[in-house]
């Protein structure tokens, strides 16, 4: 206690000065200004960029503020940006007198470094919020699935068949694909909004877009173009590599980890760190990016009619129909290839599938309007409601689409058009179905049984009656697709069952 120290000798200074003050001077005491380097501190000084946690705030960022303006009549930095702090899964500060964390060491050699700082950069920690992280760190997961993996999967890719083909990329883009120039579209957008997130120091909105584009990448482009790749078209290669090679001076001061050693083995360069960063350059294919985006949300509205009403992607349907002022024929075979439909119609009469009605954003209306709401409420259900005729703002309403009973059909998210697909099955669709079903079950046993892509096989399988003539009417497709050199009937080793039909099979390389 004082007293005790007293009595010790020791003796109280009347007036202490707060140690941040210490910290504080750090942009001069470090210097030895003013007693020397006055030229070196003018040109540093302010600092151009500094960080720390919230918790600095009455800390090390007030007394540079401080002194910086008793001094010099001018703020110590231009930009500040206070991280969070991280708490455990009961909400409590992660810290040593709790133990509430794993050692750190053990977190990255579990999940490596690019996976924690893609977490915490996606994450609102860089705005000062609290981040939680689980004891196990299993919260890494998430950009290891969205983001490394998907990476380094299209590298995989690229890589695999690039080397079975003996084929090496070169810097020739120019294509009259829509695929290669649309992916190239979604790439300069990828450049431009990256640059913009990272010069207005918000990290999360450039993790996010990573994201999404590996997302179209993989599940878009490549695997649209697996069978431009099994040919050998060089234009495909040539994309390809100059995507991968871009995305990883785009992620490298997100995840350089990854980003240097895909970049090193593709390049053969000494590092992705002393390359310059991509800049952005006109988007010549706005208006095809836009489509094609269009063309995917078609897709997934379909995907979802499917799933609503049960009828497996591999079974095909006759026909679909996109009802609203989307007239896309240019697309229609793509259409066609993503949801198994034999034909794409469209038509401009949308009355003639769903009722448009009025959606009020509560929330907005209710913040600026208070007790009116509950009267916009109740005048909303009426037919003749004019959301002028309330001064409602355009941010504060939606006009949305309601399908019609017995329409087997669905809205699109920004509810301009609806997708209505013909869910009438002809015994040719369901005949069709099921020898997809089969090619499926052969495809995935050729992985079973560690078959390469390429490798040429003979096939014997076992089925009732009706099954095989499923088999036998769409016999040239199966074995086109499967690389079948011979398909004949005889014994199975692997056994599946296909719409109640056993099916068995055996496969020997050819």
């Amino acid at each position: 206690t004082l007293d005790k120290l007293e009595k010790d000798g020791w003796k109280r200074i009347p007036d202490v000065l707060d140690c941040w003050f210490e910290s504080g001077s750090m942009p001069f005491a470090s210097m030895h200004y003013p007693f020397e380097n006055k030229d070196k501190f003018d040109t540093t000084f302010p600092a151009d960029y500094i960080i720390e946690g919230i918790d600095q705030t009455r800390g090390w960022f007030y007394t540079l503020m401080v002194l910086a303006t008793a001094l010099f009549d001018k703020p110590a930095f231009k930009t500040v940006s206070a991280n969070g702090l991280t708490i455990d899964e009961h909400k409590r500060k992660m810290s040593k007198s709790l133990g509430n964390f794993e050692d750190p060491s053990k977190i990255f050699d579990t999940y490596g470094a690019d996976a924690i700082r893609l977490y915490l950069l996606g994450s609102n920690f860089i705005k000062g919020e609290p981040v939680l992280i689980d004891i196990a760190g299993k919260v890494f997961n998430e950009p290891i699935k969205n983001i490394l993996t998907p990476l380094w999967n299209a590298y995989h890719f690229f890589t695999l068949y690039a080397n079975a083909s003996n084929l090496k990329a070169n810097n020739e883009l120019k294509s009259d694909n829509v695929l290669d120039k649309y992916i190239l579209s979604e790439l300069d957008e990828l450049i431009k909004t990256v640059s913009d997130a990272l010069d207005e120091y918000k990290p999360d909105v450039a993790v996010r877009e990573f994201t999404k584009f590996l997302e179209i990448l993989n599940n878009w482009y490549i695997r649209r173009s697996r069978e431009r790749v099994w040919n050998e078209d060089q234009i495909v290669f040539n994309v390809l590599y100059f995507i991968l090679t871009t995305v990883c001076k785009l992620l490298a001061p997100l995840a350089p980890f990854i980003s240097d050693y895909i970049y090193r083995n593709l390049t053969g360069k000494e590092s992705v760190h002393l390359e310059e960063f991509p800049k952005y350059k006109k988007n010549d294919n706005i208006q095809l990016m836009n489509d094609m985006r269009r063309v995917q949300m078609i897709v997934t509205t379909g995907n979802m009619l499917r799933e609503k009403y049960k009828l497996r992607n591999r079974l095909p349907l006759q026909s679909m129909m996109i009802v609203g002022n989307t007239q896309m024929d240019e697309f229609s075979d793509i259409l066609r290839d993503e949801l198994n439909i034999k034909s794409v119609n469209f038509s401009n009469n949308i009355s003639s599938v769903a009722d448009p009605f009025i959606y009020l954003i509560t929330p907005k209306i209710g913040a600026r309007l208070g007790s009116k709401l509950k009267e916009i409420m109740i005048a909303s259900k009426q037919p003749n409601f004019n959301p002028d005729d309330w001064g409602l703002l355009n941010d504060e309403y939606e006009i949305r689409l309601n399908v019609k009973k017995d329409i087997t059909g669905a809205a699109l998210p920004d509810n301009t058009a609806i997708v209505v697909l013909d869910t009438n099955l002809t015994s040719d669709l369901l005949v069709e179905g099921m020898a997809n079903d089969a090619l499926r079950f052969i495809q995935d046993t050729r992985k079973t049984i560690g078959l390469d892509v390429s490798d040429r096989i003979i096939l014997e399988y076992n089925t009732d009656n009706e099954l095989s003539d499923a088999l036998e009417t769409h016999r040239e497709t199966i074995m086109k697709n499967a690389l079948i050199t011979e398909m004949k009937i005889g014994n199975g080793e692997h056994i599946t069952e296909i719409e109640g039909h056993k099916l068995s099979i055996k496969i020997t390389k050819g």
